[in-house]
This record gives structure tokens, C-alpha cells and sequence, in this order.
């Protein structure tokens, strides 16, 4: 009795694997399709002996006849036929394929993916968003507000293009590109003391509880700073994760916090008002926060560009300054 050998084994176990270029199988059937060598040649811009040596390379892997010369045109085989029926469709697939691959990838070189925090969401993109689509209607821009920590986290995992914040900490993942600085301003109670004065010293300013969001780091260490320069000490603060819970502790009477000019206007409208502080300077830097290993569209660099030409008029009519 015969036995396989453990490589004849391995053969027939093994799928089969042809290895032929495409362009070998639609050489092939534009010969059928023409019923000549000579006028697919001419169809495909190459030579006759080209088509010939393609479609015998293609009967050589194959290991079939494909195709018979008559007197006067050539037609395929049964084998032949055969793969052109099946070839035709596969290709035809293959192409509707291609063609989807080519609009999703059109697509994505027109959206622009922008995180950012809600108040810049709400108050200073929607009107730049509108500007630029204005100019470049093709552009599809997709605005996602978010919290500070989600913001930053969809720029170091590349699931947005760029992201319009006030960032405060350095990051080897990250590039902050400035685009406007505001000064920061006291919001309190309107029913406060100290509510209608307009400015207020860092001597009044210490007899008050404050109130910071947890990101205003560096806004932290310049009140420390300046506290200690005048001589004053700086009150442990209550710190929120969230605006919302932040601007309810000033309305409790909980004290003060430091929001942006624009952001401390628009929200110190009825129950609260606003203070400057007249002897620090006290500044948030607003900009454009990118991932340093992704490459920005073309989209999105003209997005970046409108942004630089933009942003500080949009922030000044927001804040009144215009």
C-alpha cells in the first residue's frame, strides 16, 4: 500500500498559491474582449509582443490554455471563458472597492476634527467655523466640546486634528502654538462687597476665599508668587474639576475664582460681576494644541492659518474689546 510522504502530505493539506499581476489578468481580457493581440495592444498602449508575453505568462502560472487563434481572431477556451466570466466580476468588485477607498480617503483629507473646551466651543469657534467653511465649502469640519483632560487625551491619541484651549502644561507628546493671551478676571456675587469697585488690590483680594479649576495651575503659582512679593499669604483654595461647579460655589458665597475675561463676561451676566485685579498681571494664553507625530492635512492646515488670522478679533468683540 502507498503512503504519502510528509511532504507530499504538506502539498496537498497546503492551499493553493498563484502569484500573477493584475495587469496580466486585464491584458487578457481586453484580448478577449477585442477578439485581437494587436488591438488590445493598442488599447493598452504597449506593444503586441507585450500582450503576447503577458498573457503567456499568465497561461503559465495558470498551467491551462486560455486562449486559440482562428483565421481571423482569437478566442478563449472553455478554460478560458471560464476566467473571464469569473475575472470580469472579481475585478469589477475589486474597482467599486478601489473607488469606495478613494472617496473615504478624499473625505478625510476634507474633515478637520477640532476638540476644545465648551466655553471656547460655544462662544469663539462657531463663528470662525462658519468664516472658513464660507471660503471653503468642500471642508467639513467636526467640532467636538469636551472637558480639558478629554480634550488633551484625544491630542495624544491623534483622534482629533487639533484642539482650541488654554493649555498650561508642557508634554514631549504635545505642541501649544499661542494664538491670544486675555487677562484673567475676579468673578463674584453681585451681591458682594466688593461687586461694584471694577478693580480690586491683592490686599483686598486676600480677605476673600478663593476658588480656582483644578487645570489653572500656573495661575496658582502667580497668585502665590505675588501674595508672597506683597507680603500677604494665600489661602488654601477649594478647586472643581468643571465650570458648572465652580460658578455654583460662587453663587453659594464661597467665595471668588478667576475665569478669562471673555469667559467671566459672558458668564457674570445678572447674578455675578466681574473684577480686575490692579496690581499683578494676571494673563491665560489661548491656542492650538497638536499631537507632534501627526502630520496635519491640508484641511487643516488652512483651518490652523484661519485660526492665526482670526481668533484674537473674535476673542476681542466676544470680550468687548473690538
Amino acid at each position: 500500500m502507498a503512503h504519502d510522504t510528509p511532504d507530499e502530505t504538506a502539498d496537498a493539506a497546503s492551499p493553493l498559491t498563484m502569484r500573477f499581476d493584475l495587469v496580466e489578468l486585464e491584458t487578457f481580457l481586453a484580448v478577449v474582449e477585442l477578439g485581437s493581440f494587436s488591438a488590445a495592444a493598442k488599447r493598452l498602449h504597449i506593444s503586441q509582443p507585450s500582450v503576447t508575453s503577458r498573457v503567456q505568462r499568465l497561461e503559465s502560472t495558470l498551467r491551462t490554455r486560455l486562449l486559440v487563434r482562428t483565421t481571423r481572431h482569437v478566442e478563449p477556451t472553455p478554460a478560458g471563458r471560464r476566467l473571464r466570466d469569473r475575472a470580469e466580476i472579481a475585478l469589477r468588485d475589486l474597482r467599486v472597492l478601489l473607488q469606495e477607498f478613494q472617496v473615504d480617503a478624499d473625505a478625510a483629507r476634507l474633515r478637520v476634527t477640532i476638540a476644545s473646551t465648551p466655553m471656547i466651543a460655544a462662544v469663539m469657534l462657531p463663528s470662525l467655523i462658519h468664516s472658513f467653511c464660507q471660503r471653503y465649502p468642500d471642508v467639513q469640519i467636526q467640532l467636538r466640546d469636551l472637558q480639558y483632560e478629554d480634550v488633551v487625551a484625544k491630542i495624544e491619541a491623534n483622534e482629533a486634528d487639533l484642539a482650541v484651549v488654554a493649555f498650561d502644561n508642557d508634554s514631549s507628546k504635545l505642541s501649544f502654538q499661542p494664538l491670544t493671551e486675555e487677562d484673567m478676571l475676579v468673578v463674584v456675587p453681585n451681591t458682594h462687597e466688593f461687586a461694584q469697585a471694577g478693580d480690586i488690590t491683592l490686599e483686598q483680594l486676600a480677605t476673600i476665599p478663593l476658588m480656582l479649576l483644578e487645570r489653572y495651575s500656573i495661575l496658582r503659582d502667580t497668585l502665590a508668587d505675588a501674595f508672597t512679593q506683597h507680603g500677604l499669604t494665600l489661602r488654601p483654595m477649594h478647586q472643581a474639576a468643571n465650570l458648572s461647579t465652580l460658578l455654583g460655589m460662587v453663587d453659594a458665597g464661597l467665595g471668588a475664582t478667576f475665569l478669562p475675561r471673555t469667559m467671566a463676561q459672558r458668564y457674570a451676566r445678572d447674578t455675578r460681576a466681574t473684577l480686575r485685579v490692579t496690581d499683578v498681571r494676571l494673563m491665560r494664553s489661548f491656542g492650538i494644541l497638536r499631537s507632534r507625530s501627526a502630520e496635519l492635512s491640508a484641511a487643516a492646515q488652512s483651518f490652523v492659518r484661519h485660526l492665526q488670522s482670526n481668533f484674537g478679533a473674535v476673542l476681542a468683540r466676544e470680550s468687548g474689546q473690538a
